[in-house]
């Protein structure tokens, strides 16, 4: 009797070798896609805080009237410091406000939102209510 040739297929060892390798690739993927959506949080956070700072500025500007903006409200689920001007240490956003008086001009302050091991930290520039600038660790 002539047996059929034997067809060609993966054994089960080379079977389970090939899903190790993409649960592998697949955990480090998820991994790295969590962290990217960390960090834009934080960037997110801080830019809507820039975006509530300007408001403020303009809003002082037309009513020629003083504002305060709570800084614990700029937080938004991160941890936010402060360090004002002429300090050297970052303390705590609880009750602390930012007040911007009309003429344009409110104390400058450096504001920083921590998640984790990533931070972002913003220079607030006193004339716009706009970030001078931005330094990131993520």
């Amino acid at each position: 009797m002539n047996m059929p040739p034997r067809a060609a297929a993966f054994t089960l060892l080379e079977m389970m070798v090939v899903l190790a390798i993409g649960a592998l690739v697949i955990g480090i993927g998820t991994v790295s896609v969590q962290r990217l959506t960390e960090e834009h949080g934080l960037l997110k956070v801080a830019h809507e805080a820039e975006s509530v700072c300007m408001q403020t500025m303009t809003r002082t500007l037309a009513t020629a009237q003083a504002q305060q903006v709570s800084l614990e409200t700029l937080s938004q689920g991160a941890k936010l410091t402060l360090k004002r001007f002429g300090a050297s240490v970052f303390i705590g956003a609880k009750d602390q406000y930012l007040f911007v008086r009309p003429g344009g001009l409110c104390e400058p302050l450096t504001l920083r939102w921590q998640q984790g091991s990533a931070w972002v930290t913003a220079t607030l520039d006193p004339l716009t209510g706009g970030f001078l600038e931005m330094e990131e660790h993520l």
